[in-house]
């Protein structure tokens, strides 16, 4: 706390000066704090959503835009989760890490086809930054640093956004550069964690046709809730820094944006902490373990790194007559390395042998390490004449992905009377949990562990077009796409420290071409008070791949090494309407059918089986989803006791389920029964009150909620039973003042403390581990802006 408060007053020492004699009279929190954005009315606000500016109330589909300021409102943005959680029918599945967390909109599911491309694209400024590997199904902390809004676009989106847009989009636009000086600073203070988060932007008109705009944020932490006092580290610790520069230039027609940013941060990893019952239902461990929820030894390393650099050009030409070229041109580097264990510390495996158990290795250790590159171009041309608005355009993506993972093993079986065998083939280690366990055999008899290695290419072109036409009070939009995709793959696996081969080094491939399309008919109900009426119908599709995995020719189930696309036609029929002045309610209604659902399943194998090895788990086309669902979200803007009162109620309600699976393949999901990670209700609130309390001091209180209801974790199949999801009810508040230009407010995150287990682990049925949620936590912000 006092790093806090030492580094809020040295940077509002540093600004201030040079701040107040440029300040904006409409920049300053005051009048921003009477602005429709900040109390969370979005009849303002104009979104690129179909690749052209409209208003957001005019855009026939179900379209969700969060403003920066909104989302500062509720509190400090901490995860991907926070970006979306107030959008009815999309849910972030947070399970305690970032390489790992992904988004569902609409039945997606997340838990379907781990290790697939994800079925919601991921844009930033329009472009994407999604991939199929670790860590590509979710966006990067940089992504949503120093943010101007978030567009989420529910529905299928594959004509105008192309592949893995098949459930919906979520378009991150980044504040770009003004010509005005403008520039914040702000120094957050999370207690518990001793967590220090500094950031600061400054925008400046350089000239009438340039400005700049410069930004870069830095976490400190130095304590945390989850704990492993045998290596005296916390798994949820954040440390690093965010940072980014952009130069606009604007004369005449031209306007164009270069972006250059990156990152370089130390990320919570995740714990799984044992729930094992007794009574013999885990022959390891039959007396059962319980561990802390907060603390667990392990013997080996957990830490989570993300690095990005990122360069972008955006670029548009009004080449007069209606006309327009529209370009963004993107090339990004990022590698994420992650390390974890799964068993237990050597001292408590001792006890458990003590008392007759085996217990678990304390010595295993998985380490990934992943390298991106991506090039990306979109170039459209948009036009408009008379009632006639038309875009054509072209895109072209290439991935080059590389996945490393290590994964350390026992190098001698593991009983009750053996002693543990680890160290590495030159300098072998034998560890005697109890004086009378046996001696470890010479030489080790097994492998140490394994290292695999994917190298992966992807290359995507596609040529796409949209034409609306306005006749009178109803508008017809047709959009098309047709993509090519190209992916290669080249798989080795190798023992540890020998490098001799697993399995010989092998390459596949997979191509397709895939058309997606989408109509649409609106209806705007004169002298309704803008009430309009929509009807579309849209396809998209997840772009199939090559599995990572070796052919055990014991398996029951056959590994595959590729499989296909996965195709979504999906119906929607919604009406958007204003009720008086003050409130704006849209609901909606869809229904969707997915062919060739990728979907995740094992080859069957076991230490204990034919196959002598551990299970291979591998994507296949498993089979025809129906979702169907409904939302209702609606805004409100008040004046109430001398102040003014927001609110934004949402929520959803939907079911997805396997209606046909293919005959002659085991472990597929059981017929009729749901997709996984998919909740039967979610439901959000935000209530914001702001009131002037004197000559340029106002105060503010915003309470937020977010919620869900039902719904199964894993896919179910003969072997894999049905695990419900938690319920969630996770409130948050953020009180404060704003005096002129400066900001003071406290805010609590999981306002009851509430403990959910975000992801469940069983073993033959019975509870093995957990991963839990973050715990309740305060902190406090102090922010300058001009």
């Amino acid at each position: 706390m006092r790093d806090f408060l030492a580094t809020t007053a040295t940077l509002a020492l540093v600004v201030s000066t040079p701040a107040l004699a440029q300040s904006s009279t409409s920049d300053t929190p005051a009048a921003q704090a009477t602005s429709a954005r900040a109390q969370g009315r979005d009849d303002d606000i104009i979104v690129t959503a179909r690749r052209r500016e409209e208003n957001i109330r005019d855009v026939p589909g179900t379209i969700s835009a969060v403003t920066a300021d909104q989302l500062q409102a509720k509190g400090p943005v901490t995860s991907g989760g926070d970006l979306i959680n107030a959008v009815p029918g999309v849910r972030f599945n947070d399970v305690a890490s970032e390489n790992l967390a992904e988004v569902s909109i609409r039945g997606s599911g997340t838990q379907r086809a781990t290790g697939a491309d994800s079925g919601v694209g991921l844009f930033v400024n329009g472009a994407y930054v999604g991939s199929s590997t670790l860590g590509g199904r979710n966006f990067k902390t940089v992504d949503y640093f120093d943010l101007e809004r978030v567009e989420v676009l529910e529905g299928p989106q594959g004509a105008l956004y192309g592949r893995n847009s098949e459930f919906g989009v979520i378009n991150l636009i980044l504040a770009k550069p003004k010509f005005q000086n403008s520039g914040y600073v702000r120094n957050q203070f999370t207690f518990g964690l001793n967590q220090d988060r500094m950031s600061a932007v400054v925008n400046q008109a350089l000239s009438d046709d340039i400005a700049v705009r410069v930004g870069a944020e830095v976490y400190s932490q130095t304590k945390g809730f989850y704990y492993n006092p045998l290596r005296g580290s916390y798994y949820d610790s954040t440390n690093g820094w965010n940072a980014r520069g952009q130069i606009r230039y604007r004369s005449g027609p031209l306007d164009m944006t270069l972006l250059v940013d990156g990152q370089d941060l130390k990320l919570p990893s995740f714990l799984n902490t044992y729930v094992i019952p007794g009574g013999g239902v885990n022959p390891q461990i039959p007396l059962g373990y319980v561990q802390s929820r907060f603390t667990a030894s392990h013997e080996g390393k957990d830490s989570m790194q993300q690095k990005s650099l990122r360069v972008m050009l955006t670029s548009s030409l009004d080449l007069g007559g209606g006309v327009s070229l529209e370009s963004t041109t993107m090339a990004t580097r990022w590698r994420s390395t992650q390390q974890f264990v799964s068993g237990l510390d050597l001292a408590t495996v001792s006890q458990m042998r003590a008392l007759g158990e085996i217990g678990t290795y304390p010595y295993d250790q998985t380490k990934t390490d992943v390298r991106d590159h991506t090039l990306y171009q979109d170039l459209h041309l948009t036009g408009k004449s008379g009632d006639l608005t038309w875009i054509v355009g072209g895109e072209g993506l290439y991935q080059r992905d590389t996945y490393d993972r290590t994964v350390v093993s026992s190098p001698c079986t593991v009983t009750l009377a053996a002693s543990f065998c680890t160290g590495t083939p030159s300098a072998p280690v034998c560890i005697k949990p109890l004086p009378t366990s046996a001696n470890c055999p010479t030489p080790f008899p097994l492998a140490y562990g394994n290292f695999s290695d994917t190298r992966q290419r992807i290359y995507s072109f596609a040529a796409y077009a949209s034409l609306q036409y306005q006749i009178g009070d109803l508008t017809l939009v047709g959009e098309g796409r047709f993509s090519h995709d190209y992916k290669t793959a080249t798989q080795k696996v190798t023992l540890l420290y020998t490098g001799a081969n697993v399995r010989l080094p092998s390459t596949f491939s997979f191509k397709s071409d895939q058309p997606a399309w989408t109509f649409t008919a609106s209806y705007k109900i004169p002298g309704s008070g803008g009430t309009l009426l929509y009807a579309k119908a849209g396809s998209g599709y997840r772009a199939g791949g090559v599995n990572n995995g070796s052919f055990n020719a014991a398996a029951p189930n056959p590994f595959q090494f590729t499989y296909g696309n996965e195709n979504t036609i999906g119906y929607e029929a919604g009406v958007k309407s204003s009720i008086g002045r003050s409130l704006f309610v849209r609901v909606s209604g869809y229904l969707s059918r997915t062919h060739d659902a990728i979907t995740s399943i094992n080859d069957g194998c076991a230490v204990t089986n034919a196959c002598l090895s551990a299970l291979q788990i591998f994507n296949v086309n498993g089979g025809t989803i129906h979702a169907k669902g409904v939302e209702a979200a609606l805004d409100g803007r008040f004046k109430a006791a001398g102040g003014t009162l927001s609110i934004a109620l949402n929520a959803a309600t939907q079911r997805a389920t396997f209606v046909a699976v293919p005959a002659g393949i085991s472990g597929l999901p059981v017929l009729n029964s749901p997709v996984a990670q998919i909740p039967d209700w979610t439901m959000s609130a935000t209530l914001d009150y702001r009131h002037a309390l004197g000559r340029d001091l106002n105060g503010f209180v915003n309470v937020s909620y977010s919620g869900q209801r039902g719904g199964g974790q894993d896919t179910v199949t003969l072997a894999t039973p049905y695990i419900p999801m938690d319920d969630v009810d996770l409130f948050g508040s953020q009180v404060g003042l704003t005096y002129k230009n400066m900001q003071l407010a406290v805010f609590v995150r999981n306002l009851t403390d509430q403990a959910v287990q975000v992801l469940k682990f069983t073993q033959a049925g019975y509870p093995l581990s957990v991963r839990w949620n973050k715990p309740r936590t305060f902190g406090v912000t102090a922010s300058y802006r001009w």
